[in-house]
């Protein structure tokens, strides 16, 4: 692979060294703090990331192929999303630990509807609604919620056309 290809299939990385860089050119100091504080996080994320991991092998194991097919798959019917809006709700945690789980059920045969659903009602946070209510007021956090919640099985739905359409 060469050079300019790794640069731009791993953009994110790319672009991370190109501002390092530029930082550390333009402020060698801050650019050593910010280096220590993106270090120190990142050892604190990667012992996160390994009991994901560890969560998403064992997901795959314990959970049969054919029982998420018959909850969340093609057949399952209305259930699958309602079960969706409720695991939405409930999951916790930042979006690291939820993608491999979500991907991992996927590559098990449940529908993308399913993925879409428990993405769009992961905003609401039921644990969160406590706080909310107490920054923002009831009359907001009722609303948005009900209107995430209302708009998340069409969403899903749409999102899961789209996607059947694009692997033909």
């Amino acid at each position: 692979m060469t050079m300019l290809r790794w640069f731009t299939s791993q953009w994110l990385v790319s672009m991370t060294l190109i501002l390092y860089l530029w930082a550390g050119w333009a402020s060698p100091e801050r650019a050593s703090q910010a280096l220590k504080t993106g270090g120190s996080i990142l050892i604190s994320v990667i012992i996160l990331i390994a009991a994901v991991m560890g969560l998403v092998g064992l997901v795959q194991v314990w959970i049969s192929r054919d029982a998420v097919a018959r909850l969340l798959g093609d057949d399952s019917g209305p259930k699958a999303l309602i079960i969706a809006v409720v695991c939405g709700t409930l999951l916790i945690g930042p979006p690291y630990i939820i993608f491999p789980l979500l991907m991992t059920i996927r590559q098990q045969g449940a529908r993308w509807a399913v993925v879409t659903i428990v993405l769009a009602a992961y905003a609401v946070k039921l644990p969160m609604i406590p706080l909310e209510v107490g920054f923002l007021g009831w009359p907001f956090s009722l609303g948005r919620s009900c209107l995430t919640l209302l708009f998340a099985i069409p969403t899903g739905l749409i999102v899961e056309r789209l996607m059947c359409h694009s692997d033909q």
